[in-house]
């Protein structure tokens, strides 16, 4: 095995070994502020979701058997049948970022679920794409959702949906997946990946240009470059965040991570995630 492959193998094995007698990570019990409703969510970023984020990341085996509860669980806590979404209540209701994560998993780990459907069905009709003169209304869908649906839609939400969607298989993709997936992509474009809209010579924002991984909340430059290469777009808008990656790359070739995510499960070294970032770099500028 590479060497790529043998530090990923050790850090999944470690991972594995911290699961608890559900098979997740959890860090909350009675009596903590947020339990039982973010007993998966919180602490960021060492619970169950934000542990499987790291492990889709990090392109570990999706067929581990290990992984089928931990994935079941967190499929079950946070799909509000109501609404048809995945929610953490109705302060930050409806939640892109989170919905675009767990279409991720479950389509890096092949996890089926019914409930998938009416997620797309929910952000075709409702996602918005506002560039700064939306005014969140207090009824439903947004409920006053600033931080999502604010004057301009959350931009983390729109990469984290594109996310998602682009991990369904395109044999399955129906008209509607189709449809967001392209306004996410125009969205994106009109950013010129990381830059304002109204300001190209400005970062969309802080820190978006340092090279991340793995990606939770927020996406960096280079996941966004990635997310678009992956549904085959080549397109002028990307060619300042092209440059910048390619200004990134050392004399022998890598990228480094520049931003860690603080408190993951357990601790990751850094020449893991800087050859984590260099694989995703040479897959952007393959055919670049």
């Amino acid at each position: 095995m590479s060497a790529l492959s043998d530090r990923r193998s050790e850090l999944v094995e470690r991972i594995l070994s911290l699961q608890d007698e559900d098979g997740c990570w959890n860090q909350l019990g009675p009596g903590d502020r947020y339990y039982p409703e973010l007993k998966h969510y919180a602490p960021n970023y060492k619970s169950t979701l934000w542990t499987l984020i790291l492990l889709a990341d990090i392109e570990c085996d999706p067929a581990l058997p290990e992984l089928r509860r931990p994935l079941q669980a967190i499929t079950d806590h946070f799909f509000d049948r109501e609404s048809g979404v995945y929610s953490i209540g109705k302060s930050h209701f409806p939640i892109p970022c989170l919905n675009g994560n767990m279409l991720y998993l479950h389509g890096y780990f092949d996890f089926e679920s019914d409930y998938d459907d009416r997620v797309i069905d929910f952000f075709a009709q409702y996602q918005r794409f506002d560039d700064g003169d939306f005014k969140t209304p207090s009824a439903f869908p947004y409920f006053r959702n600033k931080s999502c649906y604010g004057a301009h839609t959350c931009y983390w939400g729109v990469t984290k949906l594109l996310k998602g969607l682009s991990f369904i298989a395109k044999r399955r993709r129906k008209k509607n997946v189709k449809q967001l997936i392209q306004r996410c992509i125009d969205f994106i474009l009109l950013h010129e990946v990381c830059y304002s809209s109204s300001d190209p010579a400005r970062l969309l924002a802080k820190g978006m240009d340092q090279l991340t991984f793995p990606n939770m909340y927020h996406s960096d430059f280079l996941e966004v470059l990635w997310l678009l290469r992956r549904e085959g777009r080549h397109d002028p808008s990307m060619n300042m965040a092209l440059d910048l990656l390619k200004s990134k790359r050392q004399s022998d070739g890598t990228w480094r991570i520049e931003r860690r995510i603080p408190d993951l499960v357990t601790t990751v070294r850094s020449d893991f995630l800087s050859a984590c970032i260099t694989k995703r770099a040479e897959e952007v500028l393959h055919d670049a």
